[in-house]
C-alpha cells in the first residue's frame, strides 16, 4: 500500500487510509463495550431487570473481555499499515466524540437504571449519598481533565471531556433528586467522603501508573 507523501501529510492515522479505516472502525466499535461506562451501564441495566447479582457481573464482565480482546486486535491491525514514525494517534477525527457520546448516554441510562432499582428496592440513604459524592469526584477530574487540554490546545479532547462533564453532573444531580436521600449534614459528610475517596483512589492510582512507566523507561 503507497502511503501519501510525507510532504502532504507526514502523521497519519488509519482513518486517513482506505484499507486500514475498515479495521480501525471494527476495533472502533468493539471499544466501546469495553468502555467503562458502557459496561456499568450494561451491569445496571441486567441487574434492574432481572435482579441477579450474577447476571449483572457476568454480561458487562463478558462482554468486556469479547470487547477488549477483538478492539485490540482490529486496531493493531490497522496501525500496521502506517510505520511507527509516521504514526497519529491524537487524530481520531469525529470518533473521540461520538465515543464520548455514547459514554455520556451510557452515564445517563447507569443513573435511570439506578434510579430504578432504589425505587423498586430501597438501597440505604447512606450509600445513595456516598455514590453522589462519587460522581462529583470524577466530576472534579473530568474538570481537571479540561482545563489540561486547555492548555494543550487539544480542542477535541475537551469537546469530549464537557460532554462527559455534562453527563456526570446530570446524572449526579438526579440520583441525589430521585435517591431517597434526605440531605442533611450526615448525608453531605458522606458525600463528602465519596468525592475524597474517589480523588485518592485516582491519586494513588496515578502514582503507581507513572512509577510504572518510569520503570519501564529505564
Amino acid at each position: 500500500m503507497t502511503l501519501p507523501d510525507p510532504a502532504v501529510k507526514r502523521l497519519l492515522h488509519p482513518a486517513d487510509l482506505p484499507q486500514a479505516r475498515p479495521l480501525y472502525l471494527r476495533g472502533w466499535w468493539f471499544g466501546r463495550l469495553c468502555s467503562l461506562p458502557i459496561v456499568v451501564a450494561l451491569g445496571a441495566v441486567v441487574w434492574t431487570l432481572t435482579g441477579n447479582l450474577f447476571a449483572a457481573l457476568a454480561a458487562p464482565i463478558g462482554t468486556f473481555a469479547v470487547g477488549f480482546a477483538a478492539s485490540r486486535w482490529h486496531q493493531a491491525r490497522a496501525w500496521d499499515f502506517i510505520p511507527r514514525k509516521r504514526q497519529d494517534p491524537t487524530d481520531a477525527g469525529p470518533w473521540q466524540l461520538i465515543a464520548a457520546v455514547l459514554d455520556a448516554v451510557a452515564l445517563l441510562v447507569t443513573a435511570g437504571a439506578a434510579i430504578l432499582a432504589i425505587t423498586t428496592a430501597p438501597i440505604p440513604p447512606g450509600i445513595v449519598a456516598y455514590a453522589v459524592g462519587s460522581g462529583l469526584g470524577i466530576a472534579v477530574l473530568q474538570i481537571a481533565e479540561i482545563v489540561l487540554a486547555a492548555r494543550n490546545r487539544q480542542n477535541s479532547s475537551i469537546a469530549s471531556q464537557v460532554i462527559l462533564l455534562a453527563a456526570v453532573i446530570t446524572a449526579a444531580v438526579l440520583v441525589a433528586v430521585l435517591g431517597g436521600v434526605a440531605w442533611g449534614p450526615g448525608a453531605y459528610a458522606l458525600a463528602a467522603a465519596g468525592l475524597v475517596t474517589l480523588l485518592l483512589a485516582y491519586a494513588l492510582w496515578s502514582i503507581f501508573t507513572q512509577r510504572s512507566k518510569q520503570d519501564k523507561e529505564r
